[in-house]
């Protein structure tokens, strides 16, 4: 180990710097702003692509490069997040609707309605109370101030817990609700799980502007094998979330079209290297 010794920059020295490493800068007034609105630091994950070896940009490179692929990026996280949130949205519907026609809208209090040990249901009751305690949602406080039940109503527990939690709850569902779910997705039990635990995952790599594009992906898809358009697939990179997604949404009968809206931002930013995120097509 060593220690960290790397001093601040202003960012007129910031820009030397980049200058330095052969990124060719035409505007410097511009650079100057986007360096005080994106810090030096969350861009240069934008940086790696350009070089031709290690801190040294490829000759012809300009700072224009990097700020498109940062922007392509910014924008592949906004409708990556749309079209998981219509993902997230069924799913807290359908889990709402059929838990509580299956098993009544306070039945989630009672762990002989679930299909799992005490230790995830107590963590799931806990994590209720915790979500439900400080919501500020004013379908809470009417509930609250109108019925002399402390518990919630399934429908509006799954509208105050997290997306995390939620896939959670689903993993915890017993087989007879989970079919009723899966009804038209035609996915296997244990595939569908994963896909929620990636789409959580993901959810949050967007919702924390953390970079997608050219990322490798800590949750692994679990490919389905009776579905061919999914075979040969890397099951790490955005292609097979993309895949994922939209077969999902079609499944659900969303109208929202995420294959043409990716495709028109492919167009929009055609210098993109698609093939990092492990696109075959698009």
């Amino acid at each position: 180990m060593i220690t960290y010794e790397k001093p601040h920059l202003s960012y007129h020295e910031q820009i030397q710097l980049l200058k330095n490493r052969n990124l060719n800068i035409n505007d410097e007034d511009y650079a100057l702003q986007k360096l005080k609105h994106i810090s030096y630091y969350r861009l240069s994950a934008y940086f790696i692509p350009f070089y031709s070896q290690k801190d040294i940009f490829t000759n012809g490179t300009t700072f224009d490069d990097i700020i498109e692929l940062y922007h392509f990026d910014k924008e592949l996280r906004i409708l990556t997040f749309s079209a998981i949130e219509k993902i997230e949205i069924f799913l807290r519907t359908s889990i709402a609707y059929n838990f509580a026609k299956e098993h009544t809208p306070f039945g989630y209090v009672d762990n002989k309605n679930f299909y799992c040990d005490d230790k995830d249901f107590n963590w799931f009751c806990s994590d209720v109370q915790k979500e439900t305690k400080r919501s500020k949602e004013t379908f809470v406080k009417h509930f609250r101030d109108k019925y002399t039940q402390k518990d919630l109503p399934i429908w509006m527990v799954v509208e105050t817990i997290s997306f995390g939690t939620l896939s959670k709850l689903y993993t915890m569902l017993c087989p007879e609700t989970e079919k009723l779910i899966l009804n038209g997705i035609d996915l296997p039990s244990f595939v569908f799980k994963n896909w929620l635990h990636v789409f959580s995952y993901i959810r949050n790599i967007s919702a924390h502007h953390s970079r997608l594009w050219n990322r490798q992906f800590v949750i692994k898809t679990k490919i389905p094998r009776h579905k061919k358009e999914f075979k040969g697939m890397i099951n790490d990179r955005y292609y097979t979330f993309a895949m994922m997604a939209n077969y999902v949404l079609t499944a659900i009968n969303d109208t929202f079209d995420f294959k043409k809206e990716l495709k028109d931002l492919f167009d929009k930013y055609p210098n993109i290297d698609k093939k990092s995120m492990g696109f075959i097509e698009y």
